[in-house]
């Protein structure tokens, strides 16, 4: 009885784990999501003519730099990517649109790979 219970116990604590990572990966992408929809939003009010937001652009900052950390243990390379973008929006005037697709953190590239995550691709 003691192998069946030791089994059932390892398999409870698997099962637990299995739902934790996929909580933390459903919170990542989330959270990813929140800084491209939040991005894309305030893009959309610069072209509609409001000027420019320090403060929106402050809260981007803290959206990217969040999304980089919770997303790192999915994805890596998209990590490093969203913390340049962080960094982008401390003061975007000084990135030529070059190094913003060379860096591949164009807001339609970012939105593009958030949503291959929530497909599973």
């Amino acid at each position: 009885m003691s192998v069946a219970n030791d089994i059932l116990n390892g398999v409870g604590l698997w099962i637990a784990r299995e739902e934790r990572a996929n909580e933390r990966d459903d919170a990542a992408i989330r959270s990813v999501l929140e800084a491209v929809n939040s991005t894309k939003r305030y893009l959309a009010s610069l072209d509609r003519g409001e000027p420019v937001n320090r403060e929106s652009e402050g809260t981007l900052v803290d959206l990217w730099t969040n999304a980089s950390v919770h997303i790192r243990r999915t994805d890596l390379d998209l990590s490093v990517r969203l913390q340049e973008k962080a960094e982008y929006w401390t003061n975007p005037e000084n990135w030529p649109g070059d190094d913003e697709a060379e860096n591949r953190i164009q807001i339609d590239r970012i939105s593009r790979d958030a949503r291959n995550l929530l497909k599973g691709s």
